[in-house]
C-alpha cells in the first residue's frame, strides 16, 4: 500500500466516523426535549458536517472515491438510544462524550501514522481535531446544566 493509499484509507475511515457523528447528533437532538432547540448539540452536529465535508474534499481531490457510509460511531448511536430511553439526558450526553473521545483517538492515530500525508495531517491539526476537543468541553457543560 502506498502512502497515498494509506492517506485515502485513513481519511475515508475518518469520514465514515464523521458521517456517523452527524447521524448520532441528529438522533440526540430528536430524542431530547422537542420543545427546546438545543443549540449546543446543533452546533456540534454542524461541526461534524463541516469535518465530513473537508475530509470528503480531501479524498476527492486525491482522485479517490470518498466514503458515503457510517463508521465506528455506530455503537455510540445504539448506546445513545439506550441511554436516552432508559436513563435520561445526562447518560446520553456521556455517550456522546465517549464518541468524541473515540474520534479524538482516531485523529491522533492518523497524526501518528507516518504514511498519512502532510496535507491530511495539517487538516487534522488545524481544523478537525480542535473542533472535537471543544466538543468535550461543550458536552460537559451541557451535562452540568442537565444535572
Amino acid at each position: 500500500m502506498t502512502a497515498t493509499d494509506q492517506t485515502i484509507d485513513t481519511c475515508n475511515a475518518l469520514l465514515r466516523d464523521e458521517i456517523t457523528a452527524v447521524e448520532t447528533y441528529t438522533q440526540a437532538i430528536e430524542k431530547f426535549d422537542s420543545d427546546a432547540t438545543d443549540a449546543v448539540l446543533e452546533s456540534i452536529r454542524n461541526d461534524h458536517r463541516v469535518n465530513a465535508f473537508e475530509l470528503h474534499k480531501l479524498v476527492s481531490d486525491s482522485g479517490a472515491e470518498p466514503s458515503g457510509s457510517s463508521g465506528a460511531w455506530g455503537g455510540f448511536v445504539q448506546a445513545l438510544e439506550n441511554a436516552t430511553t432508559l436513563l435520561g439526558e445526562s447518560p446520553a450526553l456521556k455517550a456522546l462524550q465517549a464518541g468524541e473521545e473515540n474520534g479524538i483517538s482516531q485523529y491522533e492515530n492518523a497524526l501518528a501514522n507516518a504514511d498519512v500525508s502532510e496535507a491530511a495531517k495539517m487538516l487534522i491539526k488545524r481544523t478537525l481535531l480542535p473542533s472535537l476537543s471543544g466538543h468535550l468541553i461543550e458536552l460537559q457543560q451541557r451535562r452540568d446544566r442537565a444535572a
